[in-house]
């Protein structure tokens, strides 16, 4: 029994995930999955998959190692499943991750405590991506989550090709830490025909590392919590809707925790009513597109987007019913009408709509609005989504800026623009070093994501780092997190 039901965490050393046949021509855990030396039936031991988007199967001789627990009942239940003895390597997307070792050493002010460094280790199937880390941020009384860029891991060319990479975060200022962070591949993320979301994986903190004395004789440091986001405010509610609040007691006093009262009653889903819900994104070519977001979107007049409906109500009642989907521009809320646009084409269903702005259209938020009826019923759900339509410049954040000791100093830079097309942004990060300023691309981690990476070594800790766009967004930020020393 495998416990972990998000990550392909059967797999083999790189990450590759694994399987075991369900039949002689299982067509998802394929024997041609597995090549074999020469005209043998020996096994290679590291070699790249034949087809990158199905499982590899485990065959005879594969060396297993596992982390789990036995049960009373004398069942292993196992959160993860290596072949220790085959490397399976992929190159592009999709690329597949392992996560080894998540280690937090927790922040205090306190002069006689040392802080621990934070670390990530794990590998990846394609040693040439970039891997960043995020930490994922949980709304207390939605249980949405959100990631927030902290890292960007360095890839280790050691010997062996064992595809390893590592973050180190050395903790000098106060960090909200979270329950989960997740590691992404530059590549971006892929689901296979298993079903498996390749390009990332999540992970719990295994290890927290409390501050420790510095100083023999001096008081006892107290353990620090205020910062454990998912025990002062909870994480959110359950399928039931209830929601899971701070920890109750709290493990340390003078903490103000978040008080769940607060959080707005929770609407039940009317049997009745449809559910609409709104995906949009920019389409990149001719068969591409950035990644979907459902809220708000921002593109430029020469900009082909796409919304895409859906409806969410699991009620009965719609199984057979005819629903009548509308798409509309709520013009009281909306920097134009639907004459500023020059595309407005809608499927033969109505579920998607193809929309693109006259060149001469005001910029400004639009709000467009998908509207679900059902015959049955007589009623009509809505759903809106906010879409920006700018000429200028974009605008870009310095998410994340680490720099260590190691390796003759390695820095690693993330930073965000709110415009999706990667071809247009083409963010540049500038950093000083020993032989001047240098400015160096940077990668779009995942592709069409907004999010940008950078980490290189032999880079002397720098002062301010400045991440641009070539629309001209400017983020700067000064200082880095780095090693505390030892007194």
């Amino acid at each position: 029994m495998v416990a972990d039901d998000v990550n392909p965490s059967v797999s083999s050393f790189s990450g590759f995930p694994m399987c075991v046949p369900r039949s002689a021509n299982d067509t998802l855990c394929p024997l041609s999955n597995r090549p074999t030396v020469g005209t043998s039936t020996t096994p290679r031991r590291i070699f790249q998959a034949p087809d990158p988007l199905v499982m590899a199967p485990f065959l005879v001789g594969d060396f297993i190692v596992y982390r789990g627990f036995r049960t009373p009942a004398n069942q292993i239940v196992a959160f993860e499943i290596i072949a220790w003895n085959v490397q399976i390597t992929t190159t592009g997307a999709p690329t597949y991750i392992r996560i080894e070792e998540t280690l937090v050493g927790v922040y205090t002010n306190d002069p006689n405590g040392e802080v621990a460094e934070t670390r990530f280790v794990g590998y990846t199937s394609d040693p040439s991506v970039t891997v960043s880390i995020s930490a994922v941020d949980i709304n207390p009384c939605t249980g949405l989550t959100t990631d927030r860029a902290i890292a960007v891991a360095q890839q280790r060319p050691e010997a062996g090709g064992r595809n390893k990479w590592i973050s180190r975060i050395d903790g000098t200022v106060p960090t909200v830490y979270t329950r989960e962070y997740r590691a992404v591949a530059s590549t971006g993320t892929v689901v296979t025909r298993n079903g498996i979301v390749a390009g990332q994986y999540v992970s719990p903190i295994l290890e927290w590392i409390q501050p420790e004395l510095l100083v023999p004789g001096s008081e006892p440091l107290i353990h620090e919590f205020s910062q454990f986001s998912h025990i002062t405010k909870g994480v959110g509610p359950d399928e039931d809707g209830n929601i899971f609040g701070p920890l109750d007691p709290f493990p340390q006093s003078g903490v103000a925790v978040f008080d769940i009262s607060t959080c707005s009653p929770a609407t039940p889903t009317d049997p009745q009513t449809p559910q609409p819900h709104v995906d949009a994104n920019i389409k990149i070519g001719t068969s591409g597109s950035t990644a979907t977001v459902t809220d708000h979107l921002y593109v430029r007049s020469d900009d082909t987007f796409v919304l895409k409906g859906s409806q969410l109500n699991p009620s009965t009642v719609f199984a057979n019913d005819t629903l009548t989907w509308r798409w509309s521009i709520v013009t009281a809320e909306s920097a134009g009408t639907e004459a500023n646009l020059s595309t407005f084409s809608r499927s033969a269903d109505n579920k998607t709509a193809t929309l693109k702005f006259a060149s001469s259209a005001p910029t400004g938020d639009y709000l467009f609005r998908l509207e679900i009826t059902s015959q049955s019923q007589n009623r009509t759900g809505t759903a809106d989504v906010t879409i920006t339509l700018f000429s200028g410049a974009d605008t870009v954040t310095v998410q994340a800026v680490t720099w260590t000791s190691s390796q003759s100093g390695t820095i690693g830079v993330t930073c965000v623009s709110n415009y999706l097309v990667d071809s247009k942004v083409g963010m540049t990060v500038t950093y000083p070093g020993d032989g001047g300023v240098t400015t160096s691309a940077m990668a779009a981690t995942p592709p069409g994501s907004g999010s940008w990476s950078f980490s290189t070594r032999r880079v002397s800790r720098p002062g301010t780092v400045t991440c641009q766009s070539l629309l001209g967004g400017q983020g700067t930020r000064t200082g880095t997190t780095a090693k505390k020393l030892r007194r």
